[in-house]
């Protein structure tokens, strides 16, 4: 029986792999920067509502004008936070789907080299199956009484 072939591209492949894997951490890593600055906006929100029903509850108390001030400056204070919370979820949402669609293509050039080894490994079997049968062929032949 002969060895089998060893596969031509099987270090391409490992690269592939380790590709792979390297954009899989870096789409995880930005997936969960992404995930964290939406907990941070749903804070700043939850904090806006919680100061606004404050602003409404001492109003209806009574308040001076600095301290209506003061309010109103610290809510402007807040809507700029959380204006740009948007827009750093927004930047961070678009590092991810850059690093998915990096991560989608190393996944085809992975998948790319397994089908390649895949059908390299079927091509030695082929070829492993067609030398039994030579051999039993020739051993068949010889063994026939002449």
């Amino acid at each position: 029986m002969s060895a089998v072939a060893k596969f031509r591209f099987a270090f391409l492949l490992e690269l592939a792999i380790d590709a792979r894997e390297d954009a899989a951490r870096l789409m995880q890593a930005s997936q969960a920067n992404w995930l964290s600055a939406q907990g941070k906006l749903e804070q700043v929100d939850q904090y806006r509502v919680e100061y606004r029903a404050r602003l409404l509850g001492s109003g209806q108390g009574g308040m001076s004008i600095i301290q209506w001030r003061d309010f109103q400056l610290f809510l402007a204070k807040l809507d700029d936070v959380a204006l740009s919370q948007q827009l750093e979820i927004e930047r961070l949402a678009s590092v991810y789907e850059a690093r998915r669609d990096a991560w989608l293509e190393c996944e085809k050039k992975v998948k790319a080299f397994e089908a390649l080894k895949q059908r390299h490994l079927s091509a030695e079997m082929q070829k492993e199956l067609r030398n039994e049968q030579r051999i039993n062929d020739e051993f068949n032949t010889r063994q026939r009484p002449r």
